[in-house]
């Protein structure tokens, strides 16, 4: 058992120290994290009383009011310093949800949850500005892959871990978990601070990541044209999450022969599939034109992936069975290439002087199909039929040639820019004698 686990961590864990530390955190944060939000809900509707409405609304309004946040904060961010605001942010954080434990009526999770919902958006794009800053070249994809494998297999255990502790059904149970999460950013804020100020000796920059870089001669991301049209490709070709998460069980149940038992293990496969695959694939996106060319095979996986599940749809169940799980086997791949594809391309487009607003405003694709997408695909796209998924394998293929196209032009434009800024240096003048 140990000699599995050490593979696992060899497998999944980067190479770096301060690839290693940064996602050994993002476990910790996120086994806190699936331990709260397996939780939250079942404790303020059946425990404290608020209506289920109620915490719908809240959710709902955070969300929108969040969708922003990572621009204005990932511009402070870049005023301030990446590193140390990213640090404040994880305490401010741990705070905020150790909070949740004392809150007893619908305005105190009201503000908590507004509150938390725009730190939690502004801070995963701050991560990676910290990690492009602490880890160069093709490490820093691979340390975000990692992250996010890790961030799977935390959800997962804290998932189990609160359903273990729910069988008691006791309210100390719950106040236990909302502290504990909140201490767990403090633990995660720690080890970020530590590789601050400590960065490993190789592979990696020996000084913190700069208090304040300039960010004069920088335009808004939003006046980029093509950095905001690649912003919205990738908004479009993130709409899988949708698909997996919210579309899928809704779909089965209403309009396959599936039974409904399938679904958990359809989204099973998914979770094991991301966490075998997610740093594994990270080494195929090395440089940007190797991004590029994965972006275009997600989204031409995507599209395969819909013609499966219009199989399953007409198809009797064991037929559908396999289709479906097709379907979802070849989705998980798509998403695993897109993700890295997304992390490679967008550091290399964000200016080194305002990294953290541009990958803020980068984060606005994923958060706004997470606004748009379950009305979209359930709402206006499920209920025509067969029709959905020609239109959705459409609009897959569209946007990731949408995305290759105006990656190419930003590219194209900051290499332009760079030799502008940067002209040759000039030959030395003789001198007469």
């Amino acid at each position: 058992m140990n000699g599995v686990i050490r593979r696992l961590g060899v497998m999944l864990l980067p190479s770096s120290h301060a690839g290693r530390t940064l996602a050994i955190g993002a476990g910790i944060d996120s086994l806190g994290t699936g331990m709260f939000f397996a939780s939250f809900a079942l404790y303020f509707v059946g425990v404290v009383g608020i209506a289920a409405a109620q915490v719908a609304l809240a959710t709902a309004l955070a969300g929108a009011v969040a969708l922003l946040a990572p621009v204005p904060l990932g511009r402070l961010a870049d005023r301030l310093g990446t590193g140390r605001f990213y640090v404040a942010l994880l305490l401010l954080r741990g705070l905020g949800y150790g909070c949740f434990a004392f809150v007893s009526d619908f305005k105190g999770f009201l503000v908590l949850t507004v509150l938390l919902t725009a730190a939690d958006r502004s801070s995963s794009p701050i991560q990676q500005a910290v990690v492009t800053a602490l880890i160069g070249g093709q490490d820093r994809t691979k340390t975000m892959a990692s992250i996010r494998a890790i961030r799977n297999v935390g959800l997962t255990v804290g998932f189990l871990l609160a359903a273990a502790a729910f069988a008691t059904a006791e309210p100390s149970v719950f106040t236990v978990v909302f502290v504990g999460n909140g201490l767990s950013f403090v633990v995660v804020a720690a080890t970020v601070r530590h590789v601050l100020s400590k960065a490993g000796p190789v592979g990696e920059r020996t000084t913190p990541v700069p208090a304040a870089p300039a960010t004069a001669g920088v335009r808004s991301p939003f006046r980029d044209r093509w950095f905001m049209v690649f912003t919205v490709g990738n908004g479009v070709l993130s709409l899988y999450d949708t698909v997996l998460i919210v579309l899928l069980p809704i779909w089965v149940i209403e309009h396959t022969a599936v039974p409904v038992a399938l679904v958990p293990v359809l989204m099973a496969v998914n979770t094991v599939l991301t966490v075998l695959l997610q740093v594994y694939v990270a080494r195929f996106a090395a440089g940007p034109r190797a991004a590029i060319r994965l972006l275009v095979l997600s989204g031409a996986l995507m599209a395969i992936c819909c013609g499966f599940f219009a199989v399953g749809q007409a198809a009797s169940a064991t037929v559908a069975v396999f289709a479906i799980l097709v379907a979802v086997v070849a989705l998980s791949v798509a998403e695993n290439l897109q993700e890295v594809a997304a992390w490679e391309l967008s550091a290399e487009l964000s200016p080194e002087g305002a990294r953290a607003r541009y990958l803020g405003a980068f984060s606005l694709g994923f958060s706004g199909q997470k606004v748009i997408g379950p009305g979209l695909l359930v709402v206006v796209l499920m209920p025509t039929g067969m029709i959905a998924w020609p239109i959705l394998a459409g609009a897959f293929g569209t946007a990731a040639l949408v995305s290759r196209t105006a990656a190419r032009r930003c590219l194209t434009e900051r290499q332009s820019t760079a030799v502008t800024r940067c002209p040759p240096n000039p030959q030395p003048t003789e001198v007469n004698s």
